[in-house]
């Protein structure tokens, strides 16, 4: 293969491993999913295809060859004797036929399988020694989980005692049923709580409270479905389940044992249809082969199972027109379109609104006000757009346009090259944002105003004392006294930490601006190269990207920042304020063991906070980098370092122990 197209194939590979990656960190360690399941299959399926094309090329660490996420912080970690695994998908007759064919050639003949729903919750393996119920965990990263057994204990359906004394290990799903989803959502909305996304987020964030008596008032509810291990094992799949039910486990009641494809086809297509009866969530079906004893012989990949499989169910749709598109501004100053629709009757509820996502999919889509479109829901949730019916578009219809300007504010509508959003400039004024740039600007990082949480910035905006941040710092106590929660004591101390924060380091001032991209360490770099807002204002894109740690993104973002006339005039507020911006002098940079050195930490260090190790290596001379670049000198690595101690590797960059780096500074003998 010539060089460029190899280059080409492995830089897609590892483009594909690290949206994974990411996806998976969102979907098994925040509950936060962006994708739908069948947006994140099409992303495993094609790393899957160029694996099995270039296996030499394959990543050592392919998140194909690993399963969830990880234990989080706050729960004990649960490390299992057998790994938890996940399954492979199926999406049509077809490869259901091949699975099929599959297994009747591993078993030299036809073969049984146990059909059974796919809840859509979250995993939980269950202890029970002697009948007695001992322990939870959430399956993890399949290796390691998290200890949630006072959680789970607080689950109405689960059994605290068996029918009969087993010690049994049991797989099962915590979900929330549609009803009581539903009923939360209504009582979070009347006492002004926002609301779930969806019953699959609002189950996995319920499991995993630290208060087991949050988890209790939320409803959860269990379904079992796999014997892991017992004292007195089955043979069978259906055997398993209907074992389980005696036990007194709660068991989905609509599995069935099938025998071929006409079968397995006729469950599919019962449930496909039927899904809308159900009171839980359910994107699909598993096939198992119903002989356990098989199934051991056929055994498993290093991520699933080979005798059991997924059936996704694809996307419910219905037409519907489209009464005009609407734009909402984000906290980030993104505009995000949505259709309003004709209300239509999808999946079981009523739709009328729907995601357009960004402006490449309203040009990919060609979609326009009075189009009749097909919409469905993304991961059975969230409505979106998928396809115009051009043979139904009404005459004189016109191509939708982003305005040049915000719809909230006025400011300026630009798009930063690369990117798919469209973004109001007027980060510091417009009031579609002012909320959470208020939060960013008192926070520890940023301003560090003490008493400017949520709650005060939420009370200070209802009642009109603020509309932007530079008006943080006209703020009295004697306005404030009277305020619900406040008094004299409260208010005079929320002044005074807003005058104290007048002093703060331009780098604190620059990340608390909150312009998009530049986070804590690219404004403290930024800072460093640019002493004083005048300097950095006046600097030109390619003086900023010739600052390590600033790519043409970010130089952008800044730039377009400064060219917001609005922002200027916040700007201007906060000098008048007495607001610091520009450093003192400088001393020469520190001399030392590490002068003219470039390193990078990643992970968990035993001596040093993140704080600590930057202050020694800048008071050594060298300086800290954000992320691995070709100009590193070398990449501290502590415990779970994670992809910049891949990249490093890949670029062929040193990689020290901590005990490297203290003896380098001088501390050899730390202990």
């Amino acid at each position: 293969m010539a060089e460029p197209q190899r280059e080409a194939v492995q830089g897609r590979m590892q483009r594909l491993a690290e949206a994974i990656r990411y996806h998976n960190h969102l979907y098994y360690d925040l509950d936060q999913p962006e994708l739908s399941d069948q947006e994140y299959d099409l992303l495993v399926e094609e790393l899957a295809r160029l694996e099995r094309a270039y296996p030499e090329w394959a990543l050592p660490d392919s998140p194909l060859g690993q399963v969830g996420g990880r234990a989080q912080e706050g729960f004990r970690p649960v490390h299992f004797a057998e790994p938890v695994l996940s399954l492979s998908n199926l999406h049509d007759r077809e490869e259901l036929a091949d699975f099929i064919r599959r297994m009747e050639a591993e078993a030299g003949g036809p073969v049984a399988f146990c059909a059974e729903l796919k809840i859509d919750g979250l995993s939980v393996i269950l202890n029970y020694e002697a009948g007695r119920f001992v322990r939870a965990a959430t399956r993890g990263d399949g290796i390691t989980g998290e200890d949630v057994t006072l959680n789970v204990a607080t689950i109405a359906d689960l059994p605290a005692v068996l029918r009969d004394p087993v010690t049994i290990e049991v797989r099962g799903e915590v979900y929330l049923a549609r009803s009581r989803f539903e009923a939360l959502n209504r009582e979070r909305a009347r006492t002004g709580l926002p609301l779930f996304a969806n019953p699959r987020n609002a189950a996995a964030g319920s499991l995993r409270q630290l208060d087991p008596e949050v988890t209790r008032g939320r409803g959860l509810s269990l379904y079992c479905y796999e014997i892991r291990a017992c004292s007195e094992p089955v043979t069978h799949q259906h055997e398993a389940l209907e074992r389980l039910a005696f036990l007194g486990f709660p068991v989905e009641p609509h599995w069935q044992r099938c025998q071929g494809l006409d079968a397995l086809w006729d469950y599919v297509l019962r449930w496909q249809q039927g899904r809308a009866e159900l009171d839980f969530e359910t994107d699909g079906l598993v096939f198992k082969l119903d002989d356990l004893m098989l199934a051991r012989r056929i055994g498993n990949t290093q991520k699933a199972p080979r005798w059991a499989m997924a059936f996704k169910f694809p996307p419910e749709e219905a037409l519907t027109q489209v009464r005009r598109i609407v734009l909402s501004v984000g906290r980030t100053g993104s505009l995000t379109p949505t259709a309003e629709l004709e209300p239509v009757r999808l999946a079981g509820t009523q739709v009328s609104r729907a995601s357009l996502h960004n402006a490449d999919i309203i040009q990919a889509l060609d979609v326009r006000e009075g189009d009749w479109v097909y919409v469905r829901k993304a991961g059975e949730i969230i409505p979106e757009v998928v396809r115009v019916e051009r043979s139904l578009r009404p005459p004189g219809t016109v191509p939708f346009v982003f305005p040049d300007r915000c719809p909230v504010c006025g400011g300026e509508v630009r798009r930063l090259p690369g990117e798919a959003a469209y973004r109001c400039l007027n980060t510091m004024g417009c009031p579609a944002q002012l909320r959470e740039a208020l939060i960013h600007f008192g926070s520890r990082a940023a301003m560090d105003i003490e008493g400017l949480g949520e709650r005060t910035v939420d009370l200070l905006l209802d009642q009109g004392l603020v509309h932007d941040v530079a008006d943080l710092y006209r703020l009295t106590a004697e306005q404030l006294a009277p305020l619900p929660r406040f008094g004299p004591v409260l208010a005079e101390k929320l002044v005074a930490a807003i005058a104290a924060s007048r002093e703060r380091p331009w780098a604190r001032l620059l990340y608390a601006l909150g312009i998009r991209l530049v986070g804590e360490k690219v404004a403290q770099v930024l800072a460093q190269h640019f002493p004083s807002l005048e300097q950095l204002a006046a600097a030109s894109r390619e003086a900023l990207t010739a600052v390590p740690e600033v790519g043409p993104k970010i130089a952008e973002s800044v730039r377009q920042f400064f060219e917001e006339p609005r922002n200027w005039a916040v700007l201007e507020k906060l000098r008048q304020a007495g607001v610091k911006m520009a450093d003192e002098p400088r001393a020469a940079p520190a001399q030392g063991p590490l002068t003219g050195q470039v390193l990078v930490v990643t992970g968990t260090l035993q001596h040093f906070t993140r704080q600590a190790v930057e202050a020694a290596i800048v008071a050594a001379g060298g300086r800290v980098a954000a992320s691995v670049s070709r100009r590193t000198t070398a990449v501290v690595a502590g415990d779970n370092p994670g992809s910049k101690l891949e990249r490093a590797q890949a670029l062929g960059i040193p990689v020290w122990t901590e005990a490297e780096l203290l003896e380098k500074l001088g501390h050899g003998g730390y202990a």
